[in-house]
């Protein structure tokens, strides 16, 4: 039977490991759906007049608000994430349903974005600096500031490393343009990302959709949606 002393102990446990894991949630809901406007008015304007930017503003939050996704937030896990809903955008995107596809690259610049805050390169972060560093970022406006050679899973790889220097100075300084570079690398792999699957030459084929469902649901999440 279980007792009060062991549900105090459960608790406690599940505690210290929730509290040894990055948080899942460094970008705030403006913050994500001034990400997923950015991408949207970055596009070509052909690409725009299909796009629909409410619908892509709305789904950037998804994965917090809907899928209650916690786990996927940070580098590797986030790519494989951002992967499979780029993937998902570009088949609803070739068959013409534009809808699902502004649906489908509003989640993915979820993952993507979030994987370039720095609160989500650390573990044990103090409640209160993660609370001071979403606030000033939501009063923030984030830029793209353009395009490399570098394909989208080495520039979340990079941005990963780069966060924990980056929380670690903005500890130490307070300097807003730390988290104004987190902000401006996010929505620049997300820009690129979203750009480039659209324009890609062909919708993924079904062996890729295949390992991604079987990476996304088997090995990564097993039993989370999404």
């Amino acid at each position: 039977m279980l007792t009060r002393g062991h549900l105090q102990i459960t608790i406690i446990i599940m505690v210290l490991i929730l509290s040894t894991l990055p948080s899942a949630v460094a970008w705030t809901w403006k913050t994500h759906a001034d990400i997923a406007e950015v991408v949207y008015l970055g596009l070509p304007p052909d690409v725009q007049k299909n796009l629909n930017l409410e619908i892509m503003k709305n789904a950037s939050n998804e994965p917090d608000e809907v899928f209650k996704d916690f786990r996927h937030h940070s580098y590797p896990n986030s790519y494989q994430k951002a992967k499979s809903w780029l993937d998902k955008g570009k088949i609803a995107y070739d068959r013409g349903d534009y809808d699902e596809a502004s649906f489908d690259y509003g989640v993915a610049t979820h993952y993507i974005s979030d994987s370039f805050a720095a609160p989500h390169c650390v573990s044990k972060e103090d409640s209160s600096d993660h609370s001071r560093y979403e606030n000033r970022a939501k009063k923030l406006v984030p830029v793209a500031t353009g395009n490399n050679s570098l394909d989208l899973n080495t520039r979340m790889q990079n941005g990963y490393h780069q966060g924990s220097e980056s929380w670690t100075r903005w500890l130490e300084t307070g300097d807003t343009s730390i988290i104004q570079t987190n902000l401006n690398d996010g929505v620049s792999a997300s820009l690129v990302a979203v750009n480039e699957s659209i324009k890609g030459d062909a919708s993924p084929d079904l062996w890729t959709q295949i390992l991604d469902f079987v990476w996304n649901y088997v090995f990564v999440s097993p039993g989370t949606t999404g």
